[in-house]
């Protein structure tokens, strides 16, 4: 598929048409050819105003000048289903639930969401509720369509619903209720629903869940599908709760079914954690979507903000083996005052990020890879998707049906090809069911895997069985090898030894024997920006100690409303903050240039976030935090020379130079021990870009026996002005939901470095 990475942009503050503009050629001149409108927290604009469909056409106009694809999103935040409030606003809109077991037995009610602060009002939509979904669709799908009728079809291609649920208002003792629920029951079960409710049975619930789940996809996902189709745009979106099966069932009820209703069908990986028991369940559970133009996932919205792009490519490419070839990446901010609202995790993906210029070549693999999405693969086994037994389960009180996931996992690492089928009954594999015991059985048997016959067979080094190994292979013989979690070092799959570091992507098992000659070359040090770092306050304290080891000149900067005080006296701030990327700098204002004198200071400060700090210095020094109570931040002068195996810890863009005599026979440059996005040159000529391992890097023979500058620029993402997070999340009381930890990979310089000859 021609470009499937699609940004899901947050629009935050009130942009200018030229701050659009701007913002899209920064996607576009980076690989991206596909956005998604997305007014979230931040968004400062009245939603489904005027002023909200002018800012919308915005987007479109500049996306048509440019050749880019436009996707929009069903409602403000989410979940989807509620226009922002405006359809639960009338009573018989909101959500019920009824009572089926206690004091309040047969008690019908409107349950109010929880208190997180994300949410628009407190009330859940009835998406049960023909009437009522009839009337979001009005406000939201009717009211673009009206705007931009002839951009449907050609620039917007698609629009995106996000966790629309029946189950936000369920709890242990209740089911969702919609009118009508108790003749439907008679109807199809030919018993009474109040005396089936009564006796508390699992059947009910299950007969119950069946009809719930109808009228779910009847009243909204079928709705609106046919609107999509009608309007010659495509529906996507994902479910809540899909990486489980009960969580699933209660938010969607027949899971897989209501998944089938999109158009492209989709899942929230938004955590970016490979090693998480639910991940191949998740994906699994989209691979047997019905989806009639592909598929799709929403991936990192977590971040870390420093996530690699390694990682990315091999998150991307597990995707494809699922068949997924839509790329939603969560979040792309146009600025960063969501993070006031949004403020336990974060990531970006936009030209604030000092490696941005890697997309293009992540752009790159997300197309091959929505390649082999299109390629079918033979099941081993069959897995049968427990609806049945996941009822029961909430009705037991259990929550994550763990022995499925340890189930599919042990399977995965083992080599073995499934899939998962809902009713069907295929006759070309076992299958694999969980029976309401909650054991497995193979064809009616007892389950033991030992005895299972897979065609890929996966072995560490030493023969011993593998973890953290992913293996797809293909119908035609294609297979895809990825390193989800597993250590760095040689495995075996079906007895070809291979290399893989963590995270590694492999599609060419074909052997490139070289030998190596060690450059032990001192480089010079290039530092093509100022660094840029936060001072910290957790839980309410507001000094930071900076200690510097000479005088250092630096700009502080401060957020908008805020004051801040340096050795207890206030510091005006009242410059532009020009220095700051462009999603910073509306946000802060900054001081005069100052020398700290050698010693230690305070700077003073209130109402710190994680990732919108109250204050930055920026200037020539290196740093190191010493996490306290507060933070400490130590300030030195930068390193001027580097040598392999060195760190160095710095933001932006360093160049490192040497140089060098390039060896007759030489092949390609190669380098070990590094993540980030590393160009290469010799002097000004160009010899190649890499966003992920083998960092190898061609040399043409016209440069034998030549003495080069060799030149090697880095690029971080923008996670080191953020301090040290990982610290952040252990000592913060008040700290909601931590994303993914920091990987703390963002160390700029190498391990090794080689001259690479072709073996004869």
């Amino acid at each position: 598929m021609k470009n499937p990475l699609i940004t899901m942009t947050a629009v935050t503050g009130k942009p200018t048409k030229e701050k659009i503009d701007s913002y899209l050629k920064g996607l576009f001149y980076n690989g991206i050819k596909s956005v998604m409108i997305y007014p979230r927290s931040g968004c400062e604009i009245e939603y489904l105003s005027d002023e909200w469909f002018s800012t919308v056409g915005n987007f479109i106009s500049s996306s048509k000048e440019l050749g880019m694809t436009v996707w929009l999103y069903d409602d403000f935040n989410w979940p989807s289903g509620d226009a922002s409030g405006m359809v639960t606003k009338n009573e018989k809109f909101r959500l019920k639930a009824i009572t089926t077991k206690g004091d309040n037995f047969g008690k019908i009610s409107t349950k109010s969401r929880h208190n997180s602060g994300l949410f628009g009002e407190k009330f859940f939509p009835d998406l049960l509720n023909s009437e009522a979904v009839d009337y979001f669709i009005s406000l939201t799908h009717e009211k673009y369509y009206q705007h931009f009728k002839d951009d449907f079809g050609k620039t917007i291609v698609g629009i995106f619903t996000d966790e629309p649920s029946i189950g936000y208002c369920q709890e242990n003792d209740s089911i969702a209720y919609y009118e009508g629920i108790e003749g439907d029951y008679k109807n199809q079960f030919k018993n009474d629903f109040f005396d089936d409710m009564k006796k508390g049975e699992i059947d009910f619930y299950i007969n119950a869940n069946e009809l719930i789940s109808k009228r779910f996809k009847k009243c909204y996902l079928d709705k609106i599908n046919k609107w999509c189709k009608e309007h010659k745009i495509l529906s996507t979106g994902h479910l809540m709760c899909d990486n489980d099966p009960t969580g699933a069932q209660k938010h969607s009820g027949d899971f897989l079914k209501s998944l089938s209703s999109f158009l492209v069908p989709g899942v929230d990986e938004i955590a970016s954690c490979l090693h998480d028991p639910t991940e191949l369940a998740l994906f699994g559970a989209c691979e047997y979507a019905k989806g009639e133009n592909g598929k799709m996932a929403e991936l990192f919205a977590l971040g870390p903000a420093d996530i690699t792009y390694q990682k990315r490519r091999c998150v991307i490419y597990l995707a494809s083996a699922f068949k997924i070839d839509h790329y939603f990446l969560a979040i792309s901010h146009l600025d960063m005052r969501g993070n006031l609202k949004v403020c336990d995790y974060f990531n970006n993906f936009n030209t604030d990020q000092p490696d941005f210029g890697g997309m293009r070549l992540l752009a790159g693999e997300a197309e091959k890879a929505s390649c082999l999405a299109k390629l079918d693969f033979c099941p081993d086994v069959y897995v049968r998707y427990p609806h049945d037994v996941a009822v029961k389960a909430v009705r037991e009180g259990i929550w994550w049906m763990e022995k499925l996931h340890c189930l599919i996992n042990e399977l995965t690492y083992k080599g073995v090809q499934w899939k998962f089928i809902d009713d069907e009954q295929p006759q070309d594999a076992p299958i694999i069911e969980l029976g309401s015991d909650y054991e497995f059985t193979i064809n009616g048997a007892s389950l033991d895997t030992s005895n299972i016959k897979s065609r890929v067979e996966i072995k560490t080094e030493d023969g011993s069985d593998a973890n953290g190994i992913f293996v797809r292979l293909f119908e035609n013989g294609q297979i895809l090898v990825l390193n989800l979690f597993a250590p760095s070092g040689f495995y075996l799959i079906n007895g070809e030894k291979i290399y893989l570091e963590t995270h590694a992507v492999v599609t060419d098992f074909e052997a490139k024997k070289v030998k190596r000659e060690e450059i032990k070359s001192v480089f010079k040090v290039n530092y093509l920006n100022d660094n840029l770092i936060r001072t910290m306050h957790l839980n309410g304290e507001e000094n930071s100690e900076i200690s510097l080891n000479s005088d250092t000149g630096v700009t502080i900067y401060k957020r908008n409303g805020e004051e801040i005080s340096l050795d207890f006296k206030p510091l005006s701030c009242n410059l532009e903050a020009n220095g700051l990327s462009d999603g910073l700098k509306e946000l802060y204002l900054k001081s005069e240039p100052l020398i700290l004198k050698k010693g230690s200071h305070t700077l003073t400060a209130k109402n710190d976030y994680k990732y919108l700090p109250t204050a930055f210095l920026k200037g020539d020094f290196a740093y190191k935090i010493t996490s306290e109570k507060t933070s400490k931040i130590e300030l030195f002068k930068r390193e001027k020379e580097y040598i392999s195996g060195k760190k160095l810890y710095d933001f932006g863009t360093v160049e490192l130079s040497a140089k060098v005599t390039v060896p007759k026979g030489t092949c390609s440059l190669e380098i070990t021990g590094t993540e980030l996005y590393t160009t290469v040159y010799f002097g000004d000529l160009l010899l190649g870009e890499k966003i992920a391992t083998p960092f190898v890097y061609n040399v043409d023979s016209s440069h034998w026996e030549k003495e080069l500058e060799l030149k090697i620029v880095q690029r971080t993402s923008m996670a080191p002005i953020f301090g040290d997070t990982d610290y952040w999340d252990k000592n913060v009381e008040a700290c909601g939901w931590r994303g993914t930890p920091s990987t703390c990979l963002h160390s700029l310089g190498f391990e090794k470095l080689f001259w690479n000859f072709k073996e004869v």
